[in-house]
């Protein structure tokens, strides 16, 4: 652009503020949306996709098909035979590692002890299938050293002050003993979009997990080979089994995959993501219609300059040319007003979403400047089709007393606005009840969680019976209830004078935490309060072996944690402090929600937590999810709100003369009111006709999808069409007293 028609441009925006006003918030609106969304979109599809051929890593995954089973059918822990067969068979087509999580680990390094750490121990494989950019040190060292341990650059941070680490001394501890390690080597963190965080890898060596007190068996495994298809025949041939199958799933599928049982990571849900981008795009959409509409309306007070231009010899495409320019400045402006803004929103935004928006941003992701470029090349563009019918026109059409407008045009934006406005508001209504409800969409995958709570203080053996048979019978959502003096994730209590860890439980706690009894039995009837049940640990502590009447296994390994000697016993609810309660996953806040309200005391509601760490993050991820959704929904409603004004603008500006006419015959500001609300409520019915179906059989099918499908009510589309009306009543009635200000007459000369 000119000096001079910059300039002009300048004079047109300033008689015009409303109008550009308008354009630019609304543009500067849907940039930030739809950045905020392309962003959050790229992090959340680009789980586990920073490895080197990320498409041929995958982890190994067991389904048990047993008919009688009940439960999650899916588990990460591989036996260790089958991966000794595997590789057997596979031989150089196929790389495979076991990794083991360990928790309630003491570290010791420069003088200093962190207690209560999670480590993994892995083979040196490990290094051929991830990709670890080595800051320091070498990962041969992992691979030719047993005792040797990997850091990233943030636990050799915390450890030791520093990254410079290679040949420093680690002294590793838990229940069992203490080991000591030397650093291999120290990598860069994994980004934060990673299915599960690696910090500390020591190596798999069977004598030293042992040693520290974990079962070397239980484990689970990643591979890499690029014919996955291959590598899944061969685990699943002989020696064959019907009751378990093994599957390979790749790496990047892991974060929207399946949850399965013994996982330690994190989930998302890709519905929910296809969902938001919808939402974002419609809100794009919005603000499309609201720039075109106002730019119908600037363009008839733009007639004499056009006109002028024309006679002075300019042509039709140099016109279209400035035009062009004009759109595009408007959408730059736009662009980096919408870009501050998500730059100002940032901190509330990485609390809200967990991710930083700004190092996304600056990373210049190749899709997010395709997809901004493409935005911005539509929102300049669209326009000049209006444009373009504006400036074909001749001369003496333009200096002519009737404007050119485009009445069928503005006719068609606003029942699609208004259609839209309504389509946002009901579908992030009926998505929130969704998500909360459940997210179920394959049969057999509605799973239970284990939550607790205090012991209530009242409740005595007798009423904890009733209530079990109480809550199994009448409320389906409840699963099984029992009590315990310790969470079985959580032992800490020892016995005086002894190395054994005490639990007192009631007798159903074996078929609540499915332990698995290895000898003897469990406890009977008539079992006094001296006989007991110990863990494999636990027997080889025991002196007179006649003291336990049962050997049980699998408290700890489901945890990953240490085996530690236990001794359970049957007491009464004196000796309680947790109440533990099975619950399904399906409406499962409004199941806690009952617990809270069930056992409220002096003190409040009480409190719920969930023994599954992994799920009650994944709860809040659904919440930020609805947070967004409803955000957005805010946003659409603020821009139908912008879009009612315009089209209000134009309206008035269309009607000026009639208006005129019926202020000099006295009509008052509420007459001209209800004139204003009748030119909306035409649109406003068609929008209904149009939409309200639409909207319905959208909705309906969407909630088809899922297994456990809330309820589609007929109260939803009230709440945004009384929305709409009060919007559209309360911008009529501002222009009708607006006019009262106006000098009408020279409307009556034209």
């Amino acid at each position: 652009m000119t000096t001079l028609q910059g300039r002009l441009f300048l004079r047109i925006i300033a008689k015009n503020r409303e109008a550009y006003g308008l354009k630019i918030v609304s543009l500067a609106i849907a940039f930030a949306c739809s950045t905020l969304i392309i962003l959050f979109s790229i992090n959340e599809f680009g789980y586990d996709r920073f490895h080197d051929d990320d498409h041929a890593i995958f982890r190994i995954l067991q389904r048990n098909n047993k008919e009688d089973y009940s439960g999650n059918r899916l588990s990460n822990r591989i036996p260790t035979e089958v991966l000794t067969r595997i590789k057997a068979k596979a031989g150089d087509r196929l790389i495979v590692a076991r990794v083991k999580g360990m928790e309630e680990i003491s570290i010791g390094a420069a003088g200093k002890t962190f207690r209560d750490q999670k480590i993994h121990a892995a083979d040196a494989e490990l290094t051929d299938i991830f990709s670890f950019s080595i800051i320091n040190g070498a990962l041969s060292d992992f691979k030719t050293h047993t005792r040797s341990v990997i850091l990233s650059s943030s636990a050799a941070q915390e450890y030791f002050g520093g990254v410079e680490v290679r040949g420093r001394e680690m002294k590793i501890s838990a229940v069992g003993d203490t080991l000591v390690y030397r650093v291999a080597a120290v990598y860069k963190d994994f980004p934060k979009n990673a299915h599960t965080e690696f910090n500390t890898l020591i190596r798999f060596d069977d004598p030293s997990v042992q040693t520290l007190g974990f079962n070397p068996k239980d484990h689970i495994a990643y591979g890499r080979s690029r014919a996955l298809l291959q590598v899944e025949k061969l685990i699943n041939e002989q020696p064959k089994s019907d009751d378990v199958t093994y599957r390979c799933q790749p790496i990047a599928d892991i974060y929207f995959g399946p949850r399965v049982m013994g996982e330690d990571v994190k989930h998302g849900d890709h519905y929910s993501i296809i969902i938001l981008i919808c939402i974002s795009g419609l809100i794009f959409f919005l603000a499309l219609t609201s720039f075109v509409n106002l730019t119908t309306l600037t363009l008839p007070h733009r007639s004499k300059e056009l006109a002028v231009k024309k006679l002075a010899g300019t042509s039709h495409w140099t016109l279209l040319m400035a035009f062009g320019k004009e759109s595009f400045s408007l959408v730059g402006i736009s662009l980096v007003l919408g870009l501050v803004g998500l730059a100002i929103a940032s901190p509330a935004i990485e609390r809200l979403l967990g991710m930083d928006l700004i190092a996304l941003f600056l990373g210049f992701d190749r899709m997010l400047i395709v997809i901004i470029a493409a935005l911005s090349l539509i929102l300049g563009i669209a326009p000049l089709f209006m444009t373009f019918r504006f400036t074909q026109a001749t001369p003496s059409r333009l200096l002519g007393t009737a404007p050119i407008t485009f009445p069928r045009f503005k006719r068609v934006i606003t029942f699609l606005q208004l259609g839209i406005s309504i389509f946002l508001i009901v579908a992030s209504m009926v998505i929130r009840r969704q998500v909360n409800y459940s997210l179920l969409k394959e049969p057999g995958r509605n799973h239970d969680q284990v939550v607790y709570l205090s012991y209530p203080k009242d409740l005595t053996d007798e009423g904890l019976r009733s209530m079990r048979a109480g809550w199994k019978k009448y409320n389906p959502n409840i699963v099984d209830v029992i009590a315990t003096s310790q969470l079985p994730n959580r032992i800490s209590s020892k016995e005086l004078n002894s190395e054994f860890y005490i639990m007192s439980v009631d007798p159903m706690f074996k078929d609540f935490f499915n332990l698995n009894m290895t000898e003897g039995n469990w406890f009977r009837a008539n079992d006094g309060d001296s006989v007991v049940v110990v863990n494999k640990k636990g027997k080889q502590l025991l002196s007179d072996r006649h003291l336990a009447i049962g050997v049980f296994e699998g408290l700890s390994d489901e945890f990953d944690q240490p085996e530690k000697p236990v001794k359970i016993n049957v007491a009464s609810y004196l000796h309680y402090n947790f109440l533990c309660v099975r619950i399904l996953e399906v409406d499962i806040r409004r199941t806690v929600a009952f617990l809270s309200t069930q056992f409220e005391n002096e003190t409040g509601k009480a409190r719920i937590t969930f023994l599954n760490k992994r799920f009650e993050e994944w709860l809040t991820y659904q919440d930020r999810l609805n947070t967004l959704s409803e955000i957005l929904a805010i946003i659409s409603g603020i821009l139908s709100c912008c879009a009612i004004y315009g089209l209000s603008v134009s309206i008035v500006r269309d009607k000026l003369k009639q208006i005129a006419i019926r202020k000099l015959f006295g009509a008052s500001s509420l007459k001209i009111t209800q004139l204003l609300i009748r030119e909306f409520a035409r649109q406003m019915l068609i929008a209904m006709l149009i939409f309200g179906p639409f909207t319905f059989i959208v909705l309906k099918e969407l909630l088809r999808t899922f297994v456990y499908a809330t309820h589609f009510s007929w109260t939803d589309p009230l709440f945004p069409i009384l929305y709409c009306v009060v919007v559209i009543s309360a911008i009529c009635g501002f222009q009708a007293l607006s006019l009262n200000r106006a000098d009408l007459t020279s409307a009556l000369k034209d």
